[in-house]
């Protein structure tokens, strides 16, 4: 899944996401114009675990200069397509995070917490001679401020079937719930297999920095604490909407509550489907439970259309179909009920 747009407005340019966002590309073109002398630039200002972990304990023969390259890593990537998703994911939700924190405490929030995140991975695996590059450990922080400060925003994934691009609404907590949960799969295969096995990826930077940001976000200072105002995404309310009675009100929340809840079994049994995580233990028990409770709400489609397997994935378009179905109808309610318990006419915007 990768995002497109969330629910939740902002009011002040991010300009703190925006210098990152530009210095990274910089950075970036800058390592493309080098050349063969990339691999020396990686080496000398990426982080690589053995040397930071000898720097932290003590060995004279280590600089501690090495130490800097827990921030400068956060501004290095090894590709297009590594530069291109974290920006994304940045772009997208770094936004609201500045906004709610404030220019300077996003900045050092992020920094500080791009360091702990590269620290995380150099504790896991502390003999790696693999230089560690990339913002995603900071981004990852990022992402777990998000969850926690706009539990309610939904967030526009685009999901590409084939040649057929899906620009699909979902709950923050769904995708990034399952965006954490494939980061700790991965994280636990990695320091249980060969280290070949993740890719060079550092998993437990992910995995670190969102820990981190969810968990300090409650204790860092706000710059302001109004309650958010979150925009509606694919389908707008009638123009009764804000009139509504409180029972009406009551009704179409539940209504979207039920909804959510159907939206997010569906959504994670189509990725737990496609994407064939081997999980162990209470994740096992997790998946199962995703599929026996979702079972009964696909069933009926399976008539309609069929699963594509390829490569030990499995696309279940019996699913994607039934999430397209129950999203239009519980849309379709809720505009309905606004309709029927509107107290008044007032022009919507």
């Amino acid at each position: 899944m990768i995002p497109v747009s969330d629910s939740v407005p902002t009011r002040h340019a991010p300009w703190v996401n925006y210098a990152i966002v530009v210095s990274c590309a910089l950075v970036f073109l800058f390592e493309l114009a080098l050349g063969p002398q990339l691999d020396g630039l990686i080496r000398r200002w990426g982080v690589t675990p053995l040397l930071v972990s000898q720097t932290i304990a003590g060995n004279p023969a280590v600089p501690h200069a090495e130490l800097l390259t827990l921030v400068t890593a956060l501004f290095l990537h090894g590709g297009w397509l590594h530069l291109l998703g974290n920006m994304v994911f940045l772009w997208v939700f770094g936004d609201n995070v500045e906004e709610r924190l404030g220019h300077l405490r996003y900045l050092v929030f992020y920094l500080a917490c791009g360091v702990a995140a590269n620290l995380a991975q150099v504790y896991i695996d502390p003999g790696s001679r693999v230089p560690l590059i990339g913002a995603s450990g900071a981004i990852a922080a990022v992402l777990g401020s998000y969850i926690v400060m706009f539990p309610g925003a939904r967030v526009t994934v685009l999901v590409p079937v084939f040649f057929i691009p899906l620009f699909i609404p979902v709950p923050a907590f769904v995708m990034l719930g399952v965006w954490f949960i494939t980061q700790l799969a991965n994280g636990v295969t990695a320091i249980t297999t060969q280290a070949q096995v993740s890719g060079g990826v550092g998993w437990w930077a992910h995995i670190g920095g969102f820990a981190l940001g969810a968990v300090l976000t409650p204790l860092l200072p706000k710059a302001r604490s109004r309650q958010e105002v979150y925009r509606p995404l694919a389908v707008p309310p009638p123009r009764q909407m804000r009139q509504v009675s409180p029972v009406g009100a009551a009704v179409i929340r539940a209504v979207t509550l039920a909804g959510d809840i159907v939206n997010a079994l569906l959504t994670l049994r189509i990725l737990l489907a496609f994407l064939a995580l081997p999980l162990g233990g209470l994740l096992s028990f997790l998946e199962r439970l995703v599929y026996a409770l979702s079972w009964p709400l696909v069933q009926p489609f399976t008539a309609f259309l069929p699963f594509l397997e390829f490569g030990g994935h499995v696309l279940e378009l019996y699913s994607i179909l039934a999430f397209l179905v129950y999203y239009s109808l519980v849309a379709a309610t809720a505009w309905v009920l606004g309709l029927a318990f509107a107290r008044g006419r007032v022009p919507y915007g």
